[in-house]
């Protein structure tokens, strides 16, 4: 059995340029010696362009995809390749750039404080319970890249927190407010004699940071090293939470302004200049 490689077909070679991207074509001629050689065994000759390979004389231009047509049953077989000049798709699938993308996502949270930083409550100064919600947006980075195998550090950074600033598509982003949401490795892909694995990690990215900051409440204050109920003014236990002063003690005038937040890191912190952004 064997496929013979005849040649480029003299005069085959087309090119088009549609507002700025360039395309090409050029097909070649093989025969097969029996019927039971089919598309896949001509279409893998090593004489072939193979995919992710720079058209001749184009440098910027790489081969996208390669079509097998049986010409002249049941010997005769032509193979055409196209370029393209869009996207940079290279012989081994690891030197493609990453792909970037920036959307939103819409989550629910509590809705503890104003925009000016006041907490919400009532106008005795207690929480409301049930508490309000309110929208919470996030924009959400995803970056899908190629790599031969997946590094070891890559599901260890699941919901990992930036403890560097970092710049994707021209944004800085200060350290603190981007957390590893989401992380998929595809099954293995082949790509001419490269065996390879398509890797995306989902970055959701909060205004305020990932700290944790809870509106001090509580059905108990301190006393010296108690903790002690908290009742009400006829004795009788509190059935709501009450504000509290931040070191254990009820707040003496609870409003708004006066409102006191914990602050807990509550996500581990890594650098993200691991991440593949390009």
């Amino acid at each position: 059995m064997t496929v013979s490689y005849l040649g480029e077909i003299t005069g085959s070679r087309t090119g088009s340029n549609t507002l700025g991207v360039r395309s090409y074509s050029r097909a070649f001629r093989l025969t097969t010696s029996t019927v039971a050689e089919g598309v896949y065994s001509v279409g893998s000759h090593a004489s072939l362009p193979s995919i992710g390979s720079v058209y001749p004389d184009d440098s910027s231009a790489w081969c996208r995809s390669l079509s097998v047509t049986n010409s002249d049953p049941w010997k005769g077989w032509t193979v055409t390749a196209e370029y393209s000049s869009e996207q940079e798709l290279k012989e081994n699938p690891t030197d493609d750039p990453a792909k970037i993308t920036v959307s939103t996502e819409q989550y629910q949270k509590v809705a503890e404080t104003t925009v000016d930083g006041y907490g919400i409550v009532n106008s005795a100064g207690d929480i409301f319970d049930p508490p309000h919600m309110m929208d919470d947006s996030r924009r959400v980075i995803t970056v899908s890249k190629n790599m031969l195998t997946a590094p070891l550090w890559l599901l260890d950074y699941a919901d990992v927190v930036n403890s560097d600033a970092f710049t994707v598509l021209g944004v800085t982003y200060e350290i603190g407010v981007a957390k590893v949401q989401r992380i998929s490795i595809s099954g293995t892909q082949v790509r001419g004699a490269f065996n390879f694995l398509s890797v995306q990690i989902d970055i959701h990215l909060r205004r305020d940071g990932w700290i944790l900051e809870p509106l001090d409440v509580g059905f108990r204050y301190l006393s010296g090293v108690y903790r002690k109920a908290i009742v009400s003014d006829d004795g009788t236990p509190i059935t709501t939470p009450v504000m509290l002063d931040g070191s254990g003690l009820v707040l003496s005038d609870p409003t708004s302004a006066t409102a006191v937040y914990g602050s807990f890191t509550i996500y581990k912190t890594d650098t993200f200049s691991v991440i593949p952004f390009v």
